[in-house]
């Protein structure tokens, strides 16, 4: 009996330095930054910069080989970061850099593996690129941003329940942008019927399947995730406004929200080890 009670007492102990030792960690958002170069345009770079000071992010500029590099030209392995982010709004495609295969096939298991991918502006249309959306071909127009303060998005049913919209108002539209802004953006209106993913926000009040601009949509691919902020929204330029500090916070939930439900999430102890909360959770 003796014997039972010191196993009991030594597995209790393990449970307790477990616990403390999870109290002693903080997630590590990791967010990379994908980019075709080092000339992001106005929009990007705002959007860029603000990621910068909110996460710790690094700048991934796309080669024609399906690689990765940092601005030092150093190769860098897509799932060393939770979530990735892709702003686009300087011409009608995207740079040629992200639609070679062996770039839509690092992107793609990036996601099957278990990644997280946010999508803004033109950059919208890269589901379809993808394959992840399998019904027409988003559309594609400017301007990027529109003035007056008009553009936002109305929640779904779906999107009501959605963590993203954590801290707003539902009930009524989000608006996000108060300004004309030169670029090019993209939305899912063109695809009749539903999209393959689910729709979270329409610009319209009703928010039926087919109803209004459909920028906002959440997609899994395998084990990852996909979010899009399409239409006038994402003017990462307008900070100076309620509608751009509205877009900084729903910037702000969508990637922690990704980042929570990537494979990749980092977790770092006290002693600085980093280690990848998808092989704890495994």
């Amino acid at each position: 009996m003796r014997g039972l009670h010191i196993a009991a007492f030594c597995v209790a102990g393990v449970i307790v330095l477990f616990l403390l030792a999870s109290l002693a960690q903080a997630s590590v958002i990791q967010l990379g930054l994908l980019t075709a170069d080092e000339n992001l345009g106005e929009v990007a770079q705002a959007a860029y910069d603000w990621a910068n000071d909110s996460y710790s992010s690094t700048l991934l500029l796309a080669t024609d080989t399906g690689d990765f590099t940092n601005t030092k030209g150093n190769k860098q392995p897509l799932d060393s970061f939770a979530v990735l982010w892709l702003h686009y709004s300087e011409t009608n495609t995207l740079p040629a850099s992200f639609l070679t295969d062996e770039t839509l096939d690092a992107v793609k298991g990036y996601l099957e593996s278990g990644g997280t991918l946010f999508l803004t502006a033109l950059a919208l249309h890269y589901t379809f690129d993808l394959e992840v959306e399998t019904g027409a071909e988003p559309r594609v127009f400017n301007p990027l941003g529109k003035d007056p303060p008009e553009i936002g998005v109305m929640p779904t049913a779906e999107g009501v329940k959605h963590p993203i919209f954590t801290g707003f108002d539902t009930s009524d539209p989000i608006f996000l942008c108060s300004m004309a802004q030169d670029g090019f953006t993209s939305d899912f209106m063109s695809i009749p019927g539903d999209v393959s993913g689910v729709l979270l926000a329409t610009k319209t009040r009703d928010g039926g399947a087919g109803a209004g601009e459909r920028p906002l949509v959440e997609f899994d691919v395998d084990k990852g995730k996909i979010i899009t902020l399409g239409h006038h929204n994402p003017v990462y330029t307008d900070d100076g406004s309620d509608e751009g500090e509205n877009l900084r916070t729903l910037t702000k939930n969508i990637i922690e929200y990704l980042a929570e439900n990537s494979a990749f999430l980092a977790v770092e102890h006290r002693e600085k080890l980093t280690v990848t909360w998808g092989e704890i959770k495994s």
